[in-house]
Order: structure tokens, then C-alpha cells, then sequence
């Protein structure tokens, strides 16, 4: 954990702690901003759109450009949007634990325009900060799986990003948006050309953007069409030939466990041990144990 008051180019951030920082997508930057307990003030302004969500309940008083946003307490999952130049005045009291989404205008474009809008005319408007469940319950996921590690779980992480500004972008979007069914298809040719992708690139990082781009869909139509098309979600289904790749490598193998994660794009023996489980009800090591014994008795 890195406190922000020690990074002399980011001082808009005060004395929060920077829990984490996630940064895949050009164009969105996200942060868990925690503090356990004092007075600090809320940044007075930041470049480009940014989203706070409560991840626990957090007291505050806030204002956005001169008008009250909000006096008293943020309940878990309440949002609140800041547009380009938007000044924030306010503080935060005792415990704070926050995500903290900045969206660059292009960006928050290219996704108004990936949902469906045409981005000219469109933009996103105040609310009042209200609980959003759905927005909850992705903010959760994701902060647990930055909690326990990012590694070989990236494409979790991207997923549940995506979903997390789509909903962002939903609410708050000036115009309806439009879900177009006929562009969250996959034909049998490009679904097959995924597949031999996925299949080619096990072994390494498979990030939601270069499937999108393999398939010539954006990040949220890729989603959908995936799951569409297949029963799963993309991360499930990377997970699920990940883990048949490694249980064959296991019953063929005498490789040591660590390379046969390597070889199946896990992080280490710990994140195929964890995920195998998981899975099989059992640990890869043993199984690796009763096939060594079975060729060694041969």
C-alpha cells in the first residue's frame, strides 16, 4: 500500500492510500482510495470524467461546482459522477474506502459508441448519488480479486471492468442506449477463428481487448456475443480449457507442476493448485503424485 502524499507529481490525492492501481485500458484509470480513520478533503479536480463508488459506508460532505451533492453518509454502492472541470469541494470523515474511476473523454466516447450512440451529442449528466446493486456487487468482485492477486486473473478483472463502466455509462448517458442484438453476434467462421486464438494463447495473457479485436467486436458486444455463442462467459471459458489442458498435461506429464501452470497460462503452482480444486475437487499435486508413482512402479 503506497501512500499517495509520498508521490510528489499525484499530490491531488492528499493523504488517501492508494490500495491499488489498475490502468489496462488506455484511456480509464482506476483506483481503491482507503483511509482508516481522520479528515481529508475530497480532490477539488481531476482530468476527465471520474466515478466514485462507496465500497463501505463513508461520511462526507460534498460539493460539485457550488452545489450541494451530498451531506451525511454514502451507503455501500452509491455513486457519484464528476464531469471534465467539475470542481469538488468537500471532505471525507473517519473510515473511507473508495474505488475511484477516471474516464478520459475519448474513451467515455468510444464507449457510448461501442453501446450503440452516436458519441456526438451525447454525454454523461449528473445525478444524485444514489445506491446502484449491480454496481455493487461488480465493485466487490472485482476488489476481491485484486485482493488475492491479478495475476492469471486478468481477464476476470477486464470483464468486470468493462461491466462496471458500461453500467456507469447507462446510467448516466444523456440518451438511451440501444443494446443492437445484430452486432452481439458471432458468425461460426469468426467464433472459430476465437477459438484457435484462445487455443493458440494459453499459455500466455489473454486480455478482453485482444479478443475483442480477433473477433472485430467491441470489449462489451464480444462479451455478450461470447456467452451467446458458447453458454460462457470468456473468462470462464479460457479458465475451463486452461484447467483440461493442464489436467491432460497431468495424467501425460512428468513435468514439474510449476511449468505445467506456466505452459497452461497460470501465474504459478499455487494459481493452478487453487483454481484446480476448485474445479475437480482435488489438488493437481496429487494427481501428479499418483501418476509419478504409477510410471515409476512400471
Amino acid at each position: 500500500m503506497t501512500d499517495c502524499a509520498a508521490h510528489k507529481n499525484d499530490g491531488s490525492y492528499y493523504s488517501y492510500d492508494v490500495a491499488k492501481l489498475w490502468d489496462r485500458f488506455p484511456g480509464l484509470t482506476i483506483r481503491r482510495l482507503v483511509r482508516q480513520d481522520g479528515i481529508v478533503p475530497i480532490p477539488a479536480l481531476l482530468p476527465g470524467y471520474r466515478v466514485a463508488l462507496s465500497l463501505a459506508q463513508n461520511d462526507a460532505s460534498l460539493e460539485i461546482s457550488g452545489c450541494t451533492a451530498t451531506k451525511g453518509s454514502f451507503v455501500e454502492g452509491t455513486m457519484v459522477l464528476g464531469q471534465p472541470g467539475e470542481i469538488f469541494d468537500g471532505e471525507m470523515r473517519n473510515r473511507v474506502d473508495v474505488l475511484l474511476v477516471l474516464m478520459e473523454p475519448e474513451f467515455v466516447a468510444n464507449q457510448i459508441e461501442a453501446s450503440g450512440l452516436s458519441a456526438n451529442g451525447v454525454e454523461l449528466r449528473n445525478l444524485p448519488p444514489r445506491p446502484d446493486v449491480g454496481l455493487l456487487d461488480a465493485t466487490r468482485r472485482l476488489t476481491r480479486a485484486f485482493d488475492q492477486g491479478l495475476a492469471g486473473d486478468e481477464l476476470y478483472c477486464d470483464v468486470l471492468i468493462d461491466a462496471i463502466v458500461t453500467r456507469v455509462i447507462a446510467l448516466h448517458a444523456t440518451a438511451q442506449m440501444d443494446r443492437l442484438p445484430y452486432r452481439e453476434t458471432l458468425s461460426p467462421y469468426r467464433l472459430r477463428m476465437l477459438i484457435d486464438f484462445i487455443e493458440a494463447n494459453l499459455d500466455a495473457p489473454l486480455p478482453l481487448e485482444s479478443l475483442a479485436s480477433t473477433a472485430a467486436l467491441s470489449r462489451a458486444h464480444l462479451a455478450r456475443a461470447f456467452r451467446a455463442a458458447t453458454g460462457l462467459s470468456p473468462h470462464r471459458y479460457v479458465l475451463q480449457r486452461r484447467l483440461e489442458k493442464a489436467h491432460a498435461l497431468l495424467r501425460r506429464s512428468a513435468s514439474p507442476l510449476r511449468e505445467i501452470a506456466a505452459r497452461c497460462g497460470f501465474s504459478d503452482a499455487a494459481h493452478l493448485s487453487k483454481a484446480y480444486k476448485r474445479n475437480f475437487g482435488t489438488l493437481p499435486s496429487s494427481k501428479y503424485r499418483s501418476f509419478s508413482a504409477h510410471t515409476s512402479s512400471g
